[in-house]
């Protein structure tokens, strides 16, 4: 029952679950990619012809509400035109990263939904510089055609950003942030 719960939570019919591991901080699912050709990102050939194995750790969305980390073994092809050695693509994990694109935007979700950073940290096991990155990198530009009647400005000392003090400006009426700047 779980490990169906699973292979459908992953939406992906390349994945092969090998084991799942329930700590109490957190939930390891153990994984590999079915195997299949993979085109040579330098020539363009065809290959089959594994190199070798890698263990990477990723983090994905939190089940049962403890943060989840898919334990995958990532194959490493070579192609036999021009010797070029590349890692298998796996659809729901960009290039270079650690977390999945799920995880990124459960993140912004939560975000939206006025969590903190600090709780949205906790519940998925990734650090608060990594969310505050994720909401950079969204890069929403405030709408300033319509400003409200009245707005507050306050500087603060704060420690995020590498900054030292921070601008922020709001509706004191609405209850809303217009904007925040490092300074």
């Amino acid at each position: 029952m779980q490990g169906n719960y699973i292979t459908n939570f992953l939406k992906s019919e390349d994945t092969i679950l090998k084991g799942v591991i329930e700590n109490d901080n957190r939930i390891e699912l153990y994984i590999k990619m079915k195997q299949k050709p993979h085109i040579c990102p330098r020539c363009g050939e065809i290959t089959s012809k594994i190199h070798d194995y890698r263990v990477q750790r990723i983090k994905d969305v939190p089940l049962f509400g403890k943060p989840t980390v898919i334990v995958l073994k990532k194959r490493r092809y070579v192609c036999k035109h021009c010797g070029k050695k590349f890692y298998e693509h796996i659809d729901y994990l960009p290039r270079y990263h650690r977390m999945t694109n799920r995880l990124s935007i459960y993140i912004l979700q939560q975000l939206k939904k006025q969590q903190s950073m600090k709780d949205i940290s906790g519940i998925t096991g990734v650090s608060i510089t990594t969310v505050m990155r994720l909401l950079d990198t969204v890069g929403v530009e405030p709408d300033y055609k319509i400003l409200p009647e009245v707005i507050s400005i306050d500087e603060f000392k704060g420690n995020s950003g590498g900054r030292k003090y921070h601008c922020i400006i709001v509706d004191p009426k609405g209850g809303k942030i217009l904007d925040e700047q490092f300074i």
